[in-house]
């Protein structure tokens, strides 16, 4: 699929309107506190840290996973994904909702199982974490601006914004240069600064960028073609749930959901109603 008139206009109002409950085996929408059902019987079974509780440190990035509070309520794709992988193995969910570097350092400290809110494959982070070998999306760089940058050299001599622990920081700052690169905790700090203009665009995921872009009409995210002078930062890229390494188990009952739930249109539906509505690009790629 071409991207060159993928834009992404507004996201819809089911964003912020999906509220989510944490999920059991007896069915999504219960309490947090509710019982797994002593006859659910799971599809996979793998070992977590507490028994009977998947503990997700969750990168805090609408439309990805959105939450007010450690308490809820949950919104966003991976909210709704990670409580039905849950449900369907017999676990309580417990999401622990920060910022990215956090949620890593939290995984990698071994306080998690896994890390939710659609995080992108890479080499160095499968040298830490558990990766699992199929994808949920797909994903690419939007630039998100004023001016409609669409390409990196469109970058080169602006000050350029990307979220601190991203797979894109240093493929940018090798491209555009360090000092005219600044890491963000957040992406709402992020698109504050943009808004306020010390930064002249932000590059991140398209989802990150499109759901911002789509709060501020002065504001549009733009899909960079692919460039192969810089792979990373035009490449298609996968995303996934970083867990525990070393747990052959969990990965391939991962994969197993990835592969279920693409297939019966569990997670085309979802993409939806999280206002992505171009879900055949996060599932099938160009």
């Amino acid at each position: 699929m071409s991207q060159k008139n993928y834009r992404r206009a507004a996201l819809t109002g089911g964003l912020l309107t999906v509220m989510l409950s944490l999920a059991a085996c007896g069915g999504a929408g219960q309490p947090a506190t509710a019982k797994v059902d002593p006859d659910c019987v799971p599809k996979h079974e793998f070992p977590t840290i507490t028994e009977g509780v998947l503990s997700v440190a969750a990168f805090n990035s609408p439309p990805k996973f959105h939450a007010l509070s450690n308490s809820g309520p949950f919104e966003g794709v991976d909210a709704e994904l990670i409580s039905l992988f849950a449900e369907e193995n017999c676990l309580t969910v417990e999401f622990k909702p920060m910022t990215g570097p956090a949620a890593q350092l939290d995984l990698k400290d071994g306080k998690s199982d896994m890390m939710g809110g659609l995080i992108l494959k890479s080499e160095a982070r499968g040298e830490i974490f558990g990766q699992s070998k199929g994808y949920i999306t797909y994903e690419t760089v939007g630039i998100t601006s004023k001016e409609g940058y669409n390409s990196v050299d469109d970058l080169k001599g602006k000050k350029v914004g990307l979220i601190s622990g991203s797979t894109y920081v240093a493929p940018a700052k090798e491209a555009l240069g360090a000092e005219l690169v600044e890491e963000y905790q957040n992406d709402v700090n992020a698109f504050e600064d943009l808004t306020a203009g010390r930064v002249d665009a932000l590059v991140w995921q398209t989802m990150q960028g499109t759901f911002h872009s789509s709060t501020n009409p002065e504001f549009g995210t733009e899909v960079i073609e692919e460039d192969a002078d810089y792979p990373i930062l035009t490449g298609l890229l996968e995303n996934n749930w970083p867990h525990t390494k070393d747990v052959p188990e969990f990965t391939a009952a991962i994969d197993d959901f990835y592969e279920r739930v693409k297939e019966d249109g569990t997670a085309a539906r979802v993409l939806e109603e999280n206002g992505l509505e171009n879900s055949d690009f996060y599932i099938n790629g160009r």
